[in-house]
């Protein structure tokens, strides 16, 4: 497809455009985006039978790893939890755990109760869900653990890199910083040290085109397409949206462009999709696109959530 054709083609297509994402995907893991939190923290810990790695998808923000290891009613100096165990030691799972954070100390009986009903609430509302997959006698969904390598992992075990090659071929990631690369097998690699996932519903709110100057490197500014659609419900405006994409355009060829067209990727099976940034902006590419000229989709996370 020609720069023209694809540009003209996404004009059309952001006129109109009402799609959402939720990622991570999954017959259980996207169903947790409307569990009733009330602002409160919530990790779903993932830990295989015969193994010390233990993955994380959060709401919020993400619990502390060593929490995931308790369970009950916790207490540390700078936050209370309730810890649940949803599945225990079952085929190849050793627990799926669910813990809430209450994000501070609650010094009353009374606020602790409070805080106990409402994580007992979010437990079972998650527990339903999980039956609900269950019910089709499906496990895969809760293997969510296999679905997500860290940087180094994905470079060691993945493309059988050593310790000096994985140095250079990290340096691409670490200056762009993002939360996570999302593959075209909807696997995840983080680029932090835990393997630990934010979930998250986003919105379109419009693209990038681009083009590839052997002299200036990549240029965004040759195409900036906007969605008409009324997201207002969702608390995204136009100030919201402008403050987005300039968190990727300020450097546009290092926090995206060259994460996207990476020499890494030409070493494994499997290609980036969609890179996340601080855990409220996604942005994929259109498949048409390539090093030289193409289009970024960008979605956005309501900040209500």
């Amino acid at each position: 497809m020609s720069r023209t054709d694809l540009f003209a083609k996404y004009t059309q297509m952001y006129a109109k455009a009402q799609a959402r994402e939720i990622v991570p995907e999954g017959p259980f893991v996207r169903q947790l985006t409307d569990i009733p939190r009330k602002q409160y923290d919530v990790g779903l810990f993932f830990k295989p039978n015969r193994s010390t790695r233990c993955v994380q998808l959060h709401i919020g923000n993400a619990i502390p790893m060593e929490i995931c290891e308790q369970e009950g009613f916790l207490e540390t100096d700078d936050a209370t939890y309730l810890s649940r165990t949803i599945i225990s030691k079952f085929r190849t799972l050793e627990f799926l755990r669910v813990v809430i954070s209450a994000k501070g100390i609650y010094d009353s009986k009374e606020a602790r109760i409070d805080f106990l009903k409402a994580g007992q609430r979010i437990i079972d509302v998650i527990l339903r869900k999980a039956r609900n997959v269950m019910h089709i006698a499906e496990f895969g969904p809760f293997r969510f653990d296999r679905c997500v390598m860290t940087l180094n992992e994905f470079l060691e075990k993945e493309l059988k890199m050593d310790e000096i090659s994985i140095e250079a071929a990290s340096i691409p990631f670490f200056v762009a910083a993002p939360e996570y690369i999302l593959l075209s097998n909807n696997d995840l690699i983080v680029i932090g040290d835990e393997p630990k996932v934010p979930q998250g519903e986003f919105f379109l709110v419009g693209g990038l085109g681009y083009t590839f100057d052997k002299t200036e490197g990549a240029v965004n500014e040759a195409r900036l397409f906007r969605s008409t659609s009324d997201l207002s419900p969702q608390g995204i405006d136009e100030a919201y949206i402008d403050g987005m994409i300039s968190r990727i355009t300020e450097d546009f060829q290092n926090n995206l462009h060259s994460l996207f067209f990476a020499d890494v990727w030409k070493k494994g099976k499997t290609k980036p999709v969609g890179v996340n940034f601080g855990g409220d902006l996604l942005v994929k590419a259109d498949p048409n696109s390539e090093i030289w000229t193409g289009i970024f989709e960008v979605y956005v996370k309501s900040p209500k959530a």
